[in-house]
């Protein structure tokens, strides 16, 4: 005797009513059961041989997103149309329709154009104005749209059911970028000349358990019925606990790659002087980059407090006349009240400059190696390549005869700790380092070079106000996190390191 499952016995009957083949994703809907437990059943059915399935490839179309947009609103040039009609306009200038209708320029004349080809309008320039008319009293809908509107009623429509008429609108709509065509295989299940005939009372019902009990061993009723399998290929549920943000992650291995080449990290206020900003840099104080479309400064506090008297006079004199440095300085009249305004500081410089100061105030000895991983903030427009509020990585390497041979080293072994196996180095220009010098790094992925940052030597009129004089030399470099960040975690917004995208999120190891 025959034993099917429950659910196997309906599908059976409801095909037997059908007496035609099916298609096995409408029946699916039909039923409301899910398409791969349809299947099984179908199979269950070959075992039988009560039925089965045959395989056929179809060629389908439905509207992409501007399509769904002109189904439910019109093509454009019924939508111009209408706003003629509406606002009862018999002629009008192309340029005041074009302001009017709002449309983007290209989907305008596409509309114009169309509204020609179905003879609604005339055009002429008779008056001096390129003006359009309109020639007909009623509008009723064209062949184009009446087949655009069967898509109201089946939103896939089967290339193979279409008529060479409909195939012609299809074709132009398929001309103005309007469709997405979707190829995939189409299984029509039928039954076999037993699997019509067979009755339903000559089937017995199988029944399904998860599990045996010991009463089914004892009463032998196990032998009706049959275990549901178990997929041990499925996954389980996906596990949504906390983790660390990939930001920090990285930052956390940034921070153990430099102390681990006998770093040490330092940090620094946010709210910063426009002297340690700027003026201790050796920027003087009429540069644009001072200005507030690049600077955020501050109401409150408007003031910050200066260092000892004697360093703010040596960068003072380099500023005016290069002091003992050697330089000539910028020639003007330097101002206190300038470098006394505070601001969001837009560089971790600022930070390395107070470690200088600090330096000379407590009169510390060579070698000192620091780091700085901090935000900086700049006036700037964000879009996907920039923000107002960023992070910086910052370092200086403070002793004695210590040369661009000796910044590259750390450099490059720095990027070889992050991943990186080719680093190049080449000549650059920072207005605060002589020789100054960038970095690039050759990423597979992308199989090109990247540049990463800048770097060089102090030059003496930012070292010596702070007693830091030949042989004794600073190297110092800065390079950007976010593109860092950006490069390991393959993303082509900065904003997703801080708007933070779930879906990504998620995808992130622990």
């Amino acid at each position: 005797m025959i034993k099917l499952k429950k659910q196997v016995k309906d599908i059976l009957k409801v095909l037997q009513e059908k007496k035609d083949n099916c298609i096995a994703s409408e029946l699916a809907n039909e039923l409301n059961i899910d398409y791969i437990v349809l299947m099984s059943a179908v199979n269950d059915l070959i075992a039988y041989k009560l039925g089965g399935f045959k395989e056929r490839e179809i060629h389908q179309v439905s509207l992409n997103e501007e399509g769904l947009s002109y189904l439910e609103k019109g093509l454009p040039e019924r939508q111009l149309l209408n706003l003629l009609l509406n606002e009862n306009l018999k002629e009008i200038t192309i340029d005041e329709l074009l302001q009017k209708s709002r449309l983007e320029p290209n989907i305008f004349y596409v509309g114009l154009s169309n509204m020609k080809k179905n003879r609604w309008i005339a055009q002429s320039k008779a008056s001096g104005k390129n003006k359009i008319f309109l020639i007909q009293e009623e509008f009723p809908p064209t062949e184009l749209e009446q087949f655009l509107n069967k898509f109201k009623k089946r939103p896939v429509l089967n290339i193979d059911t279409l008529s060479k008429k409909d195939l012609k609108y299809l074709e132009i709509l398929n001309k103005r970028k309007l469709l997405k065509k979707i190829k995939k295989t189409q299984r029509e299940i039928y039954l076999t000349k037993k699997g019509k005939t067979i009755s339903l009372s000559e089937i017995g019902t199988l029944q399904q358990v998860s599990k045996i009990t010991s009463e089914m061993i004892l009463t032998g009723s196990w032998k009706n019925m049959e275990l549901k399998p178990f997929d041990v290929s499925i996954p389980g549920p996906l596990l949504k606990g906390g983790k660390i943000h990939p930001l920090i992650t990285i930052i956390n291995e940034i921070r153990e790659i430099f102390i681990s080449m006998g770093f040490t990290e330092i940090r620094g206020p946010l709210v910063e002087s426009a002297f340690f900003n700027f003026d201790a840099l050796f920027q003087p104080q009429d540069h644009p980059a001072r200005e507030l479309h690049d600077t955020f400064y501050l109401k409150n506090p408007k003031i910050a407090k200066l260092p000892q008297k004697d360093r703010v006079e040596a960068v003072k004199r380099t500023h005016e006349n290069g002091g003992d440095c050697g330089s000539i300085g910028w020639g003007y009249d330097w101002k206190y009240e300038i470098a006394q305004k505070t601001l969001l500081r837009t560089h971790t410089t600022a930070t390395t400059i107070r470690r200088l100061a600090q330096y000379y105030m407590n009169n510390d000895k060579t070698p000192i190696k620091v780091f700085s991983i901090d935000r900086v903030f700049r006036n700037e427009k964000v879009d996907k390549s920039h923000l107002a509020e960023f992070t910086q990585i910052e370092g200086i390497v403070i002793d004695e005869n210590v040369t661009l041979c000796d910044l590259r080293g750390i450099l490059s072994e720095f990027y070889r700790k992050m991943g990186f196996e080719k680093i190049i180095t080449r000549p650059g220009f920072f207005p605060y380092t002589e020789p100054s010098m960038e970095i690039a790094v050759y990423y597979d992925k992308l199989g090109e070079w990247l540049e990463m940052g800048g770097s060089g030597i102090f030059r003496p009129e930012v070292t010596y106000p702070w007693g830091i004089r030949n042989p004794t030399r600073v190297l110092a470099w800065g390079l950007g996190l976010e593109r860092l960040a950006m490069l390991r975690y393959q993303r082509s917004d900065i904003r997703d390191l801080y708007i933070n995208p779930i879906k990504w999120l998620r995808t992130q190891s622990y």
